[in-house]
């Protein structure tokens, strides 16, 4: 980590002596600037495996200015951002994403999911349902969705997807915690006081889905083995 913090350290150093000097051969500012932009997505890259999710996602958000490598910086940022936990930045560039690829299931299950976890449920129900109607048989959306519907109030629906869920993934581990809560909500204890659970234990966690899902069928920059190549290096 120390190697990696060093690193930084001395890119951001190097980048600011190229952003300072004034003084450029014919052709070069163009070469620099193109550089400055690689070197950006490079730093990212660099946060991203402290990890240090905020940082890497400002430096992929700066990246994404060059138009050469723009896609890949800025999916990578999206997903830097969720896994920051700042939801609505996140949410910002997925819907920007969407825009550029209304098709791409994987950006509509991470919007999805970041709609829920930014507390807008039924937003998050109604891409659940369209996802399930392309995705039938991927257990994360029938999940989630069965997660959404509970959160709603919208038990006996709930209780129809977890049926689905033990007959198509009978080794799902979140079987158990949502068959509780969806027995606790249709079936409330006669005293109050009996079999009361804790509201943070109540509801089961929605299952994060592949953030680099929608990054990776995203198609290539022409800039992306440049940039690969050079933060390996």
């Amino acid at each position: 980590m120390l190697k990696r913090a060093a690193l930084i350290v001395f890119a951001i150093a190097s980048l600011a002596s190229c952003q300072s000097s004034k003084f450029f051969m014919p052709g070069q500012k163009q070469v620099v600037i193109e550089n400055i932009f690689v070197e950006y997505y490079n730093i990212a890259e660099e946060y991203a495996k402290i990890p240090n999710y905020s940082k890497a996602a400002e430096y992929y958000v700066k990246a994404a200015s060059n138009k050469e490598i723009s896609k890949g910086a800025y999916f990578k940022a999206a997903r830097s951002y969720a896994l920051a936990r700042d939801w609505e930045k996140a949410l910002e560039i997925y819907l920007a994403l969407q825009k550029r690829d209304k098709e791409n299931l994987s950006i509509k299950e991470s919007l999805a999911y970041i709609y829920a976890m930014n507390n807008d449920f039924e937003r998050s129900e109604r891409l659940y349902v369209e996802l399930l109607t392309q995705n039938p048989d991927v257990p994360s959306i029938l999940v989630n969705y069965t997660i959404v519907l509970l959160t709603l109030e919208k038990y006996e629906d709930a209780q129809k997807q977890l049926e689905i869920i033990k007959e198509k993934f009978p080794d799902e581990e979140k079987i158990a915690s949502i068959e509780e809560k969806v027995n606790e909500a249709l079936n409330p204890p006669t005293d109050e006081s009996e079999g009361q659970i804790p509201p943070e234990l109540q509801q089961p966690e929605l299952e994060q889905p592949d953030l680099e899902a929608s990054e990776k069928s995203a198609p290539k920059d022409k800039e992306e083995s440049k940039k690969t190549e050079s933060s390996k290096n």
